[in-house]
Order: C-alpha cells, then structure tokens, then sequence
C-alpha cells in the first residue's frame, strides 16, 4: 500500500476533486459490478447462523438490532469513502498512516490480522460442518461415515498446496459462487416453510434468553462486516461518470438488499424450527435436492476460499513482525526467517482448525469476530478516524457526520460490552 507524497486540505463536504492527475484513479467498475463485490464481502457464512440468532433473541428484537447495525454499517462507509476522496488516499491501512502515523498501521496491521484469522475459523467450521454431510449424501452411505476432523485435515492440506502454488488468486471466483449459491439456498427455506404438511414448531417464547440477546449484536455485525476493508478501492476503481454512484450503491446494498435478505432468511428459520432452529440451518433439510447443492456449493466454496484468506493473513503478520522488530527482510532474524518461508502458514491454518474444534459452533466463532477486530474495525475506527479529520481540521468536515461518527463508536463499543457479557454468562 503506497501512501501519497503530498496531504491534501480539501474539504470533506461537498466533495470537490482532491487529488492531482498523479493519484487520481479510474477503472472499469459499475455501479452493478461494486453493489455485487460489496455484497460478496459481506454476505457468506453469516446467513447460516441468523435464523437461530432471530429464535435466541426473539424476531422482532433480532430486526430491531438488524435495523440499526445496518444503518451504521452504512453510515461507516460513507465515511471512509468521502474521508478517502478528501485526502487522496484509496486503502484503508494508508488512511489510516495518514490521520495517525506509524501507530495507526500497527492498529490497522493487527486488527486485520484478527478479523482474517476469525474468518478463517469460520471457514473451517463450515468445512466441518456441511462437507462430511454432503458427502456422506452423494456417495449414500450412514451419517457418521465421514470423519469431520480426518476430511479437515485433507483440506488443510490442499489449502497449503494451493497456497505454494502461483495460481491461487484465480479462486477469486468462488466468493460470486458462493454468493449465487445463497438463490437456491432461500428459495428451497421458504418452500420448505410454506409447506402446509410441515409440523409446527415449538414458539420462540421457550428459547428467548439474556444471553441470546447479549450475542445477537456481535453475529449480527459480523455478518454486515467485510466491505470497509475495501470500499475505497471499489470506489477509486468506478468509472469517471459513474464516481458518485459509490453513496446510492452503498444505500442499497446495506440498507435494502442485504437486511432484507437477513430478515427473509431469519423470519423464514423461525418459522419452521421455532424454538429448536439449528445454529447451522443447513444441517438440516436432509433429502432436498436444493439444500444439498447449497450445502456442497457453500461447503467447497469456502474450502476454495481458504487460500484466499490465509496468504493475505500470513504476509500480514509477516510485515506487522518486521514493523514489531525495526528489522527488514534483508535483515531479519532466523526465526521470524524460519516463520515467513516454512512455519507460518502451516501453524496459522493448524491454529484456525484448532480454534474451530474448540468453539464448536459458527455462532460462537462468528459473535466473536463480530464483537472483536470487526466491530472495532468497521464501526470505531471509522468513526474515530473520521472525528480526527473534523476536530483537527484537517480537512473541512462536516457536524452532522461528526455526530454520526460519534454514535457509531458508541454502537461499536456497545456490541464490544455485549459480546464480552455473553462471554461471562
């Protein structure tokens, strides 16, 4: 990530053109081709666990909670992107070097370093979740047949192979894939739910708890998180007529496409399962055809997606060592020479499988990421960096988005206190 030479004093709003012909950037990009990517980032694995979510904490609260996570979410990415125009950044770490220096890196380094790792959890309870099931379906044999932890460690492995290859960056295909998979997936939910065979299911009212409420807002936010990271950049790469698409391509996705999805899928789990909805609802359905594509779809998509995440995770954790230690790759020590070229990625993708077998369930992986590096990174970083610009003035600002950033702090802070109490209880 290259920072610009010069600091940029334009102001925030209105939005004026910042940056010299040096650092302006142009690309291809659609408003249909950025609404798609910010779905892909934020849309995944998170869905599976929002049914059982909605049945702990009740639906109505569960949407109340959706309602406001999504508006901050929304209001964080507009942040970043008129802080990004204003000071002629396009990344999320060099905005960060710019407001707060060689200590906001090592922030920025580190709180990426824990969202990639718990993502990769995440990936790895999927893993072991859905792909024993689906191939114990395909190939018709008894449940159990498939050991969890021994098809686990098989796909660690092609995970490695396919990160000492050249070739990994051509499996950027699977997160489209995975999130085309999502169609069958909620379409099979709903026929399934209007079945007019189907039992009925035990009210919500007897799994209603405290500590469903207190987890509800960390899942919740993990599962809006994801697009911050890359915002900017999917701003910087629209076409010049399309540059101030990027707000009304932002409102829709957040604010209309991804909570009425969550909402759809949640109402629709609760419906069927009531009080017993699984943590994982695609653990159910055994025999639909649908379900068992979605299941396979999902299940190597994110055994694809592994790689995706883990060469990223290890070279940040390389660089944040060297920052760390004040040393370079030309000089660096035999150990953390010995963890950069044979140890790193081995023991971050053992330690990701370990944590996943330890936590046992997506909810707990995805609450804790959701209630950690992601809030703090989505919703408080944001904000504060915002606040920064405004108090500092280092650029023109405006008090209605210093507000708005104040509140998503705020929130943010409120789901950290959430996710640690329902840790406690």
């Amino acid at each position: 990530m290259s920072e610009p030479a010069n600091e940029m004093r334009a102001p925030l709003l209105p939005e004026k053109k910042v940056a010299d012909e040096r650092h302006e950037r142009t690309g291809s990009g659609t408003p249909l081709s950025t609404a798609l990517n910010l779905a892909a980032t934020s849309m995944g694995t998170g869905l599976l666990t929002l049914p059982h979510t909605f049945a702990r904490c009740g639906p109505l609260v569960g949407t109340g909670l959706l309602a406001v996570l999504s508006v901050t979410t929304d209001v964080t990415l507009i942040l970043l992107v008129k802080m990004s125009r204003a000071l002629g950044v396009h990344t999320f770490g060099a905005l960060m070097r710019k407001l707060f220096g060689k200590g906001g890196s090592a922030v920025f380094q580190l709180t990426l370093i824990s969202v990639l790792f718990l993502a990769l959890t995440a990936m790895q309870r999927v893993v072991l979740d859905l792909l024993p099931i689906f191939l114990e379906s395909i190939c018709g044999v008894e449940h159990g047949t498939v050991k969890p932890l021994a098809l686990s460690m098989v796909v660690n492995l092609f995970v490695i192979a396919a990160c000492c290859s050249k070739n990994y960056h051509s499996l950027r295909f699977t997160s489209g894939a995975a999130l085309l998979c999502l169609v069958p997936f909620v379409l099979a939910l709903w026929r399934n739910t209007l079945r007019p065979d189907r039992p009925e299911p035990r009210p919500t009212s007897e799994s209603i708890s405290w500590e469903g409420f207190l987890l509800a807002s960390p899942i919740l936010a993990s599962s809006l998180a994801g697009g911050h990271f890359s915002v900017m950049d999917m701003a910087a790469q629209l076409q010049p007529r399309y540059k101030e698409s990027i707000y009304s391509v932002i409102h829709v996705v957040f604010l209309i496409v991804i909570p009425l999805c969550y909402v759809s899928v949640s109402w629709a789990g609760v419906e069927l399962f009531g009080a017993d909805t699984p943590e994982d609802i695609l653990v159910e359905f055994k025999g639909d055809s649908a379900m068992e594509v979605a299941r396979g779809v999902l299940s190597f998509t994110n055994a694809l997606r592994m790689p995706l995440i883990l060469m990223p995770l290890h070279t940040l954790v390389v660089d944040t060592l060297h920052l760390l230690s004040a040393s370079s790759k030309e000089h660096e020590p035999p150990l953390l020479q010995a963890w950069r070229l044979v140890f790193g990625m081995p023991l971050l993708l053992l330690s990701s499988a370990v944590l996943a077998q330890w936590l046992s369930t997506l909810a707990s992986i995805l609450g804790l990421l959701g209630g950690t590096g992601g809030v703090i990174g989505c919703f408080c970083v944001p904000g504060a960096m915002y606040l920064k610009v405004h108090y500092k003035k280092e650029a023109k600002s405006s008090s209605a988005y210093a507000i708005c950033a104040a509140m998503a702090i705020v929130i943010g802070l409120a789901v950290v206190v959430s996710c640690c109490l329902s840790w406690v209880q």
